[in-house]
């Protein structure tokens, strides 16, 4: 959490900034006047009970500077009753992963005191942006302010406030200080080491889909060229030289377009702001309104869709043709290492920071990663059988050269499926607290079931 950035509060106290809500600069004061009330009001009103406070203007704030963003944070105790409205899971005492419950909060592990400190500040703000989301409109016609900006019970206000264009945007705040021990990490390391068309009901059917079509065209896009020149052309030389050329040049126009020309531009559009920024850190840290304003005009990052597809051609060009080029692995290896350096710096120089969003596994691609180990699997048996050493062996039936590259291929294909098997996807001590969570949620739902059982019998 930001110690060292903190607000104050309409009641005098202080709270630490996590997420930025941005109006447009002509919103009418009803409407402002509104939004912050339901921000505030009490969840049994149908509030979100957080606390908000507009942005004061730094000591070099213009004209032009939109007045209308606020900080938006919450009590230590809104937070820990947010994480267990989200079903946030932290670890027991006992080892195993449980539902955060205020109730049970001490036997929790790290749980000190109040709670400060128990939750991160990503999860801090999930919850802040969990129940910004679930502010729902009541018995009101309209937004106050714009009769033609009808509201229905139950519907989201933040979204309907955004689809109109009156809520530009919001988004959650760095925490400088934790960026600076990230970023001497990494340098100590270094020196240490050297679709919408489509209607479709749930959110990750919709990505399933949208992955499906984009591995396609990226995979035809991509290898086709490889294809034709290895088992048409049948030219290895060739072959090696092209595939050198397509993963070198690849890698350092990713490099510069991920990360390099993001920051060039954002610097260049700050560079105003960035002389500001150099002049106030000489003597003090940099003020919350200065810190808003420059992540504000950060660009948005739209997801990991991006570098997964980025690894998943990577892993193309090295396993397809692996016995071709056996330097292209040492190469992704010298690219990887840059790119997690790269990814990191480009999350917290060039782009907003991102609400954290759970997961519970990367979804399709695991079945694409797998879909081209065993592509590879056969296109480099075919390599090796149709390589001048190898037919050799063969010189006066082909027939028999087949059959033996058709029978390792499939020894291979059985081996890995064989370990695929064998080697389950979750771990032992992990299937083990996932059934005594299952198991104790039975239980606790056998309590509650029980007595409404005895009152229905009592009463029949």
């Amino acid at each position: 959490m930001q110690k060292s950035l903190s607000v104050y509060d309409s009641d005098g106290s202080t709270f630490a900034p996590l997420v930025v809500i941005e109006l447009v600069s002509e919103t009418k004061e009803e409407a402002i006047a509104w939004l912050l009330n339901r921000v505030r009001d009490k969840q049994q009103d149908g509030g979100a009970e957080l606390l908000v406070e507009q942005l004061t203007p730094g000591a070099q704030g213009t004209e032009k500077d939109n007045p209308n963003v606020y900080v938006v944070g919450a009590s230590w105790q809104r937070l820990l009753y947010g994480a267990e409205d989200v079903g946030l899971f932290k670890e027991f005492n006992d080892g195993s992963m449980r539902g955060f419950t205020y109730a049970n909060k001490h036997n929790f592990k790290e749980f000190q005191g109040d709670g400060d400190g128990f939750l991160s500040m990503a999860e801090c703000q999930y919850i802040i942006k969990h129940e910004l989301d679930n502010l729902r409109a009541k018995d009101e016609a309209h937004v106050p302010g714009y009769p033609k900006m009808k509201l229905y019970p139950g519907k989201s206000v933040i979204r309907r406030m955004q689809s109109k264009g009156i809520l530009v945007q919001v988004f959650p705040l760095h925490e400088k200080e934790e960026l600076k021990r990230l970023s001497f990490s990494w340098f100590k390391k270094i020196k240490l080491s050297f679709q919408p068309l489509e209607n479709h009901r749930l959110e990750s059917t919709f990505q399933n889909h949208l992955v499906l079509k984009v591995l396609v065209f990226n995979f035809f896009n991509c290898f086709a060229s490889l294809f034709y020149i290895a088992f048409v052309m049948q030219d290895m030389v060739l072959l090696r030289q092209s595939l050198a050329t397509l993963l070198i040049t690849s890698q350092i126009l990713n490099q510069i377009m991920e990360a390099f020309l993001p920051y060039w531009l954002q610097r260049r559009r700050n560079k105003k702001a960035h002389k500001r920024m150099i002049k106030t850190m000489e003597d003090k840290e940099l003020p919350l309104s200065e810190q808003v304003k420059l992540e504000a005009d950060m660009s948005t990052y739209l997801g990991t869709f991006d570098d997964y597809l980025e690894l998943f051609l990577l892993f193309g060009y090295v396993s397809l043709f692996s016995c071709v080029y056996p330097l292209a692995a040492v190469l992704v290896v010298l690219n990887n290492v840059t790119e997690v350096y790269s990814d990191a710096f480009k999350m917290c120089k060039v782009f907003k920071r991102p609400f954290s969003e759970p997961a519970a596994n990367i979804g399709v691609w695991q079945l694409a990663f797998e879909a081209m180990s065993v592509i590879a699997v056969v296109t480099n048996c075919a390599l090796i059988g149709m390589s001048p050493q190898v037919k050799s062996y063969f010189p006066e039936s082909e027939t028999q050269l087949i059959m033996w590259v058709v029978g390792f291929e499939h020894f291979l294909l059985a081996s890995k499926f064989i370990l695929t098997f064998v080697i389950p996807d979750v771990p032992k001590h992990i299937q083990i607290k996932l059934s005594r969570l299952e198991f104790e949620s039975l239980e606790a739902l056998k309590k509650r079931v029980k007595p409404v059982y005895k009152r229905l019998t009592y009463r029949v």
